[in-house]
């Protein structure tokens, strides 16, 4: 007589062991279908502008724009460019090396950031198919699976916006290492390569890519060889990925001092940062089962006791999570790993002492929820199987299974292109943020300070109060209330706005600067001066900064100093304003040539600046290049017909003795 158990066992074995069905022409079209609904889902987001945090990291990015930084991209964090306000957790070489890859080839144009983003998420729809289709032995779980991860609305965030590329990278990378790993039982050294190599890219692109090791390592003993076996070559085929990770925690900490410098919330206890967990991941629970009300900022409120509602229902999960993985492992251990790469892969942003200001974020999901689409691939593909099995009237049943699918489907991929106009520009993102989250202080500031770039200071100082009141003594917000009180006139209020700024983080630059153009302002030029050095002493490689030291040195008439500053401006960021000034800088130091060459390629790249062609075209006219001159007056009066000394330079250039 055969034992059962022995009977079940044999046919897992099988199973596992049985390479995916399906031949290489449904494989392809499989992958081709996967990958144009992907582009398909996202390709509104090319009509997007930067956004967020997209024109600090990109625009406003020194590292970015010269190979001559990557020393600095590999030693410091994403934010050091800033100086003292960017001292964060986030070690993210390769985020900024592709930030410069891509400026290189698309300059300041958001298009291709956006392409990039979009074919990224493709590659890693196609991933989630292939390690799918490899886990499961199965072609349907791994289509359907890639399927529901292409158009979940929870990913738009990490698709639609720039600065999410690490998380699209991080999963691809991961998944690839992953797959590789997966369908070699015994890795030779030309994959090994590949695994080891993929993983330290991911690791340098986003941190929870460390989870890659530990999920390795359950699979090597819960589903490749769940019952035992020898256990030296299952930690050879793991052991070099492990070494790999602990050589990144070492290089971490060697790096920024320890694994998180930074504590962003110290105030938190650890219980309550426990409960919070908990909280959190109830959460992320509802935003995988159901994506509505989604939010570039969700606002984070700490976790007071077990047993608020949020915190008891985390806790549920986690257990019921627990046993059902207890339960399944036996007999589909690869459902079981899906669930465990879930919460394994989720388990690093659940702690709010390390986390920014927006704790709870919609991208934090992507990687895990690759988990979550295999599974749901899983359940679908048996319900059907269940189904098919007692045939008659369950045909109906199947049709509405199918129906149902579809109309899902369907729906996620509505509300994914919907979402993806929410990230158009910063005005429409941070108004309807607010919609949902109306007590975040960082939207109010940053759609605060979306006004005061669109000269509505009415509109700003309101926003940026309704962000003090939210949380007071911010220094980013009194900044920004501080600049807009001089743009209004109103010195002292400006000036006691930025002395609280600086009181409250002394070593920051921008308000340093911004207290320097007040003091300017007030005719204290001595102290305004002391401001812009300490500015870009905090700050070396702050443009603006050095662009304020540079004028207030050329007023003084220290040429030299200014020229020098000028030009480290320009090389940080090569602004209209800080090269134009520079060119002013050349034609009154005698040095018409060398402006003339600025000037000229100043026009070329803002052609439609008028007070540039009108620079250019008073050089040429004294260095008697007349029709060139002439030509460069013509240009001005394109942007501005009435323009006086350009309409009586062409007439002078038109008359009968020229």
């Amino acid at each position: 007589m055969i034992d059962v158990e022995t009977q079940t066992e044999g046919r897992r074995r099988e199973r596992v062991n049985r390479p995916p069905e399906g031949s290489p022409q449904k494989e392809t079209y499989n992958v081709l279908v996967l990958f144009a609904i992907a582009i398909a889902c996202y390709v509104n987001t090319l009509t997007n502008a930067f956004v967020y945090d997209d024109e600090l990291q990109i625009l406003r990015n020194p590292y970015i724009k010269s190979w001559h930084f990557l020393p600095q991209i590999f030693r410091t964090t994403v934010w050091s460019f800033i100086g003292a306000a960017g001292d964060t957790n986030y070690y993210r070489p390769l985020m900024t090396l592709t930030y410069l890859a891509e400026w290189k080839i698309f300059g300041d144009s958001p298009v291709g950031y956006h392409l990039f983003n979009i074919v990224l998420h493709a590659l890693v729809v196609c991933c989630v198919y292939y390690a799918g289709r490899e886990l499961f032995k199965s072609e349907w779980i791994g289509f359907l699976a890639g399927l529901l991860f292409a158009v979940h609305p929870v990913h738009t965030e990490a698709v639609a916006w720039i600065a999410a590329v690490p998380d699209l990278e991080a999963t691809l990378l991961c998944l690839l290492a992953f797959y590789v790993y997966i369908r070699s039982p015994e890795p030779g050294w030309k994959q090994q390569l590949v695994i080891v190599g993929c993983f330290l890219l991911a690791l340098l692109a986003k941190e929870p890519a460390l989870m890659l090791a530990p999920l390795l390592v359950a699979y090597e003993h819960f589903v490749r060889a769940p019952h035992g076996g020898p256990w030296r070559p299952r930690v050879r085929r793991y052991l070099l990925p492990c070494v790999a990770a602990v050589g990144y925690l070492i290089l971490r900490i060697a790096l920024l001092g320890k694994l998180a410098p930074v504590l962003q919330r110290a105030q938190l206890s650890w219980p309550e940062a426990i409960r919070s967990g908990f909280a959190l991941i109830t959460a992320y629970a509802r935003l995988l089962f159901w994506p509505a009300k989604l939010s570039a900022f969700h606002v984070f409120h700490p976790s007071s006791s077990f047993l608020t509602t949020p915190t008891l229902l985390g806790i549920g999960i986690v257990l019921s999570a627990v046993g059902l993985i207890a339960l399944l492992y036996k007999r589909w251990p690869e459902v079981a790993f899906s669930m465990a790469w879930i919460g394994i892969t989720l388990a690093p942003v659940l702690n709010a002492r390390w986390m920014a200001g927006n704790v709870l974020t919609e991208r934090y999901l992507y990687l895990p929820s690759v988990g979550f689409c295999w599974i749901a691939g899983w359940a679908a593909v048996k319900a059907w199987n269940w189904l098919e099995a007692r045939g008659g009237a369950a045909a109906y049943y199947r049709f509405g299974l199918a129906a149902c699918g579809v109309g899902l489907l369907a729906a996620g991929a509505g509300a994914t292109w919907a979402r993806n106009r929410v990230w158009k520009d910063d005005l429409t993102l941070y108004r309807k943020t607010l919609e949902t989250d109306p007590d975040s202080h960082i939207m109010h500031m940053n759609l605060g300070v979306t006004y005061y770039g669109m000269r509505n200071y009415t509109g700003a100082e309101a926003e940026l109060r309704r962000a003090l009141e939210l949380k007071p003594d911010s220094t980013n917000e009194l900044n920004a209330l501080g600049c807009v009180y001089l743009e209004e006139g109103r010195l002292e209020e400006a000036g006691e706005s930025l002395r609280q700024a600086i009181a409250a983080k002394p070593t920051w630059t921008d308000p340093h600067f911004n207290y320097g153009r007040v003091l300017k302002a007030m005719g204290q030029d001595d102290a305004a001066l002391a401001e812009f050095r300490k500015g870009v002493e905090l700050g070396p490689v702050n443009a603006t900064a050095r662009l304020y030291l540079a004028k207030e040195l050329e007023e003084r008439g220290d040429n030299a100093a200014a020229e020098a500053e000028y030009r480290a401006s320009v090389e940080l960021a090569p602004t209209l304003e800080a090269q134009r000034g520079l060119a002013d800088l050349l034609l009154r130091s005698g040095r018409d040539s060398e402006a003339i060459v600025l000037l000229k390629n100043l026009a070329k790249r803002f052609p439609f600046d008028g007070g540039t062609h009108l620079r250019l075209g008073r050089s040429l006219e004294a260095q008697g290049k007349l029709a060139e001159a002439k030509k460069e007056y013509q240009a001005v009066l394109f942007t501005d017909p009435k323009n006086s000394e350009t309409l009586s330079a062409l007439k002078r250039l038109n008359s009968p003795e020229r």
